[in-house]
């Protein structure tokens, strides 16, 4: 009997060894110090030189409980101007829900209508079986694929500011059925002038794919302030239909002084 109970309590204890095993999948945790609840950036859309739109990302002001995480609930919109419209209507708003030590989305959404063509999207991120739920299907990925509006905040806590030119940064996302791999390329540092005046300025050039939309794999370039914040400023993209850029406009609620302002 004696021998019975003794092998009985190896076995319990073995089980509950196996359970709590050390390859039980855990959440990354990464320095964020970059942005906080709150913060929000508004944009001006230039299609050459005509004000074509206007665009926004905001970090809600409070956290909010998914899954049994604490996410950023983050926002961005886009529109054309009034007197675009009858051009080309522009209407689309994306949510994403980032984990706030992970820096990656548990949910996505987007609801896009641009011009005749309108389309949804609601995904959910299993980062540990390391599968995307979609609306459009579900999609197998590497561990902590981003979405579109969380790659932005992921880049923020990259060591982008320390980082030499020629440095560059692979990421990779989640838009519309595919899953793609970016590589953001530090190609210099300068002095930029905005509506809100001029601003040291780390330029980024994200290796984009050459298709319909893009002329080559250079056509995009994106600056974010040269301090603590990496706030981004101007965003400009050649196409095959012409040049289109964002500058900022306004921000708000930032996590860090703005050191890199100079007038």
């Amino acid at each position: 009997m004696n021998s019975i109970k003794l092998k009985l309590s190896f076995f319990i204890l073995a089980f509950i060894l196996f359970s709590f095993r050390s390859d039980n999948f855990e959440f990354r945790k990464l320095n964020n110090s970059a942005f906080t609840a709150g913060e929000t950036i508004e944009f001006r859309i230039h299609y050459g030189i005509v004000t074509a739109g206007y665009g926004s990302i905001k970090v809600l002001p409070y956290t909010e409980k998914l899954r049994g995480r604490e996410v950023y609930h983050i926002i961005g919109k886009g529109k054309s101007a009034s007197s675009f419209d009858w051009f080309f209507k522009v209407r689309d708003e994306y949510h994403s829900y980032i984990d706030i030590n992970a820096l990656a989305p548990l949910k996505y959404s987007k609801d896009q209508h641009e011009g005749s063509f309108n389309d949804r999207d609601d995904a959910t991120f299993d980062h540990e079986k390391k599968v995307i739920n979609s609306v459009k299907g579900k999609f197998n990925m590497p561990e902590y694929t981003q979405d579109v509006i969380s790659l932005l905040y992921y880049a923020r806590s990259l060591n982008v500011k320390g980082a030499p030119i020629g440095t560059s940064f692979p990421i990779t996302f989640y838009l519309d059925k595919e899953i793609t791999t970016i590589s953001l390329k530090i190609v210099g540092r300068e002095n930029i002038s905005t509506e809100l005046g001029v601003f040291h300025a780390i330029k980024i050039r994200p290796q984009v794919i050459a298709d319909r939309v893009f002329k080559d794999q250079d056509a995009m370039t994106l600056w974010v302030t040269d301090d603590n914040n990496l706030l981004p400023l101007r965003i400009q993209a050649d196409l095959t239909v012409g040049s289109i850029k964002a500058d900022i406009v306004k921000y708000s609620n930032l996590k860090n002084s703005t050191d890199a302002f100079i007038k």
